[in-house]
């Protein structure tokens, strides 16, 4: 799409003192379900349980952030549609990629964890500016909350697809570096954000449904990966 140009995003002015405590509720929040999600143990499931129980969540959360971005919208303001075809700069993309079905779903992962601190950053730009209570801040706040919770059906399902692959934690570079940005490219930014990440899990449930009949299949040798965190 033509849009106004790249926008390069960076570290935005301090939040009101009312709103840096929604910001840290969000972030504890977000904090507990990984470290809930990551003490399940997933050799307690079957491999076609886990896989439709990731699919679900996948779901939802794609009906989530479709409600969240027309939720974000109404709230920029007049022009919005124009300003959302101006495209910001270290967004990841929505696309999954990969030779095979493993890599794919190994890339829908390190995706999936890509996107966080993106949202995360949205959602402080956003308690800059709107009031506690805003139904935005809640919506925000619930989809980052499940983040961590498919992040950890997805790690499940790589350990029982691929039992001799090593999960890669993520590098210090996946915090983005995000310069101060004025309103206009605020607006941009967080409107990418979202539409890119509504996408990328539209993409997700497509590879989670091509998996059925195939990736849970008895497999005498599966193969090893490494699955790390691609630097932007």
């Amino acid at each position: 799409m033509r849009g106004h140009g790249r926008i390069a995003p960076a570290l935005g002015p301090p939040f009101k003192d009312n709103n840096l405590c929604v910001s840290l509720l969000v972030l504890l929040l977000v904090c507990t379900c990984v470290s809930s999600s990551q003490g399940v143990s997933c050799s307690q499931t079957s491999c076609c349980n886990s896989l439709q129980k990731t699919l679900q969540l996948t779901r939802l959360l794609h009906r989530e952030s479709t409600a969240l971005l027309k939720t974000y919208k109404a709230n920029q303001g007049e022009g919005v549609e124009l300003i959302c075809q101006a495209q910001s700069e270290g967004v990841p993309e929505a696309t999954v990629s990969g030779q095979d079905w493993a890599e794919r779903l190994m890339g829908t992962h390190v995706r999936l964890q890509e996107f966080a601190p993106h949202l995360r950053y949205v959602a402080e730009q956003q308690a800059d500016l709107q009031p506690a209570a805003s139904p935005l801040l809640n919506t925000l706040a619930q989809v980052q909350l499940r983040c961590p919770h498919l992040s950890g059906r997805l790690h499940c399902l790589l350990q029982l697809l691929l039992p001799n692959s090593v999960l890669e934690p993520p590098g210090p570079t996946g915090q983005p570096l995000l310069p101060p940005l004025n309103s206009f490219q605020q607006k941009a930014y967080g409107c990418n954000v979202l539409t890119r990440f509504r996408a990328f899990l539209f993409n997700s449930q497509r590879e989670l449904k091509a998996l059925r009949g195939v990736a849970c299949k008895r497999r005498t040798a599966p193969p090893s990966y490494t699955i790390g965190f691609h630097r932007h």
